[in-house]
């Protein structure tokens, strides 16, 4: 089962975030402040995999509105979480299987949780009750199948053999038949159902809710210390008040997983827990190992330890400690963990969380601006283990504004969370260009900077494009060639936008002496400082390609490598258009057709769009569009350098 998407609405400071789409790892982008910890938590309440919390609505409904919608009742119907989850085939071929097949009408269905109703998961599915009725009568005996009524519901199934069966005893032989048979009907229904006190609607609805994944959230908030008074810790384990610190909710999460909890305060045994906590050390320091590669010489020791003191005097007590150290073998020394690095604690602190949980697969990851302490290559190594341990089988969604927890090659799993004020509170956009304060973006533009300069002095084989729909368009359609077996570009090559045709030639000035490029222009791209770039020996002749070789169109950009359909269709969806073909005049370039029909437009938000909705922009593309996209990709790896 996968999280499709979410909504959040009247939860803090976020009004209504939108539809936030979920891919197997999401980001959430956005300033201090933005809304991401909010929405992440809204998230977090729908099926927490730790004991839930209610949701107060004097904690978590907007101060600025919960008295005005008292008034208007607004507050009653509030639903601070809705997200919309998917089954599976083998799920729904095994719902099938139990219930019937197109019983259920849509793999997809919502579960929510109101202010109002804050203790119930509410799950709603699209469900086909006829289908149940006829699929379930069609197995009775042909003599009950005449005499059941016509019945559109469960419950008016169950109603009709209940009057059936009541008959039972009568003098007429047939009637008494008649409801032996319809009392053997209702035990399998109630088999199939569950109970004898529910119908169809509440067995699927109980059926899905077991089902949905839980969610994991972790936060800086919730980091170990060094130290802890036991009695404390002890504490936390059996009031898991609300109240508690959240570093002594984590020790005492700590101290569950060991298995060092006693039924009373009296039964702890100091070498047997100490055993257990080693035990858990030495797993924990594994995996530091594994994914911890600014130090390889640091190993984790928790233990617990006495202390004597008197009070008052003449009466000797001991008081008990939780200790975290950490060991240094390279310095031969030990410290306490909150004497360590940050970036460390934080690490050390959401693997000893996510131990309990790292064999259970149906869960999302909730993680809030993860490692935002650590160093920036150490921040891309946890990116790196996001990607490829904790997102094995799972959804992760995290939230940051560091420009390395971005992968530049997957901006389309960034999700732009932006508080707009208090009249419209934090929202979440899909489309850079509809955020309203350019500072939000920096941390996408900053991933791509660091992306093109990383890739600019290190690597061999680069493109120059004019802009970034070029991007867009030849790195996604590329990927999709790759999956269909057919040319694509080089991973070890990297395309870099100009910003514009007339910023080629500076490219070329500053960069074309220490490196080979490869340009690639419009057809329509003036010729004379290209041509003086040449004359410079700033780039080779062979390594100018113009996008015309590839279409009839006469000075083609790269939307003329699309079928003219196929781009005028991608415009139509992206401004809510209905043009036809037939409307647009001329045989030149599809974009200035277009602009002589509708005026300009941003080409750029074309591309967005189609990035957008990746997998349905390239399910739409014909072998002809393709055809010349690949053309284009074997003339451009011609001219790279050998690898």
């Amino acid at each position: 089962m996968r999280l499709r998407s979410f909504r959040v609405r009247a939860f803090r400071n976020v009004i209504d975030s939108g539809e936030i789409n979920v891919d197997d790892v999401t980001c959430l982008v956005g300033k201090n402040e933005a809304g991401k910890s909010a929405i992440m938590q809204a998230l977090h309440s729908l099926n927490p995999a730790k004991p839930p919390q209610a949701l107060h609505l004097l904690d978590e409904y907007p101060r600025w509105l919960k008295k005005e919608h008292e008034i208007t009742g607004e507050i009653e119907n509030a639903l601070p979480i809705l997200a919309t989850f998917e089954l599976d085939e083998a799920e729904m071929n095994a719902f099938e299987d139990q219930f019937g097949v197109q019983v259920l009408k849509s793999p997809r269905f919502t579960a929510s949780r109101s202010y109002a109703y804050n203790g119930e998961l509410i799950v709603e599915a699209q469900i086909n009750h006829q289908a149940f009725v006829d699929a379930f009568i069609s197995n009775l005996p042909e003599r009950l199948q005449r005499a059941v009524d016509t019945c559109d519901t469960s419950d008016r199934l169950i109603e009709s053999l209940r009057s059936l069966e009541s008959q039972k005893g009568d003098d007429d032989a047939t009637a008494d038949a008649l409801a032996t048979d319809a009392g053997e009907a209702l035990q399998r229904l109630w088999g199939l159902l569950g109970a004898s006190d529910t119908n169809l609607l509440g067995v699927v609805s109980r059926t899905l809710r077991g089902a949905i994944p839980r969610t994991f959230y972790f936060s800086t908030y919730a980091q170990l210390d060094g130290r802890y008074n036991l009695d404390h810790v002890f504490h936390a384990v059996y009031s898991r008040s609300k109240e508690e610190d959240d570093s002594v909710n984590a020790a005492a999460d700590f101290l569950m997983l060991a298995r060092v909890v006693p039924e009373a305060i009296e039964d702890w045994d100091y070498e047997q827990s100490n055993s257990e906590l080693e035990a858990v050390s030495s797993l924990l320091s594994r995996r530091v190992k594994e994914h911890w590669h600014q130090n390889d010489h640091l190993k984790l020791k928790v233990s617990l330890e006495l202390e004597k003191y008197t009070e008052p005097p003449g009466h000797e007590r001991v008081r008990r400690w939780l200790q975290f150290r950490v060991e240094d073998s390279r310095h031969d020394f030990s410290s306490r963990l909150d004497r360590r690095s940050t970036g460390f604690r934080w690490f050390i602190s959401f693997l000893a969380a996510f131990l309990e949980f790292e064999r259970d697969q149906n869960l999302i990851l909730l993680l809030d601006e993860p490692g935002l302490s650590l160093h920036a290559r150490a921040q891309i190594d946890l990116l790196d283990a996001i990607e490829s341990k904790l997102a094995n089988a799972r959804q992760v969604i995290y939230s940051t504004h560091s420009p390395f927890m971005v992968r530049a090659n997957k901006l389309n799993q960034a999700r732009i969370t932006e508080d707009r004020g208090p009249e419209s509170g934090a929202s979440v956009v899909n489309d850079a260009g509809y955020v309203s304060d350019p500072d939000t973006l920096f941390p996408l533009e900053a991933a791509l900077g660091y992306d093109i300069a990383q890739n600019l002095f290190i690597g061999r084989r680069n493109i120059l494009v004019e802009g970034v729909s070029d991007y867009i368009y030849l790195t996604t359609i590329s990927g999709f060639l790759l999956e269909k077996g057919k040319s694509s570009l080089p991973t070890d090559c990297r395309l870099i936008p100009a910003g514009g045709a007339t910023n080629i030639p500076t490219f070329l000035a500053l960069l074309g002496t220490q490196l080979d490029i490869v340009v690639l222009i419009d057809g329509n791209t003036s010729d004379q400082r290209i041509a003086n770039s040449i004359a410079a020996g700033r780039v080779k002749l062979t390594n100018i390609i113009s996008l015309d070789r590839f279409s009839a169109v006469s000075g083609a950009d790269i939307e003329d490598l699309f079928e003219p359909k196929e781009y005028l269709d991608f415009y139509n969806r992206t401004f809510s258009k209905f043009i036809k073909l037939t409307d647009l005049k001329g045989k030149d370039r599809i974009v200035k057709r277009i602009e002589r029909k509708e005026g300009g437009f941003d080409h750029g938000v074309v591309a967005a769009y189609f990035l957008r909705n990746l997998a349905d922009s390239l399910a739409a593309l014909s072998d002809a569009t393709l055809d010349r996209f690949e053309r284009l990709i074997v003339a451009v790896i011609s001219a790279l350098p050998a690898p």
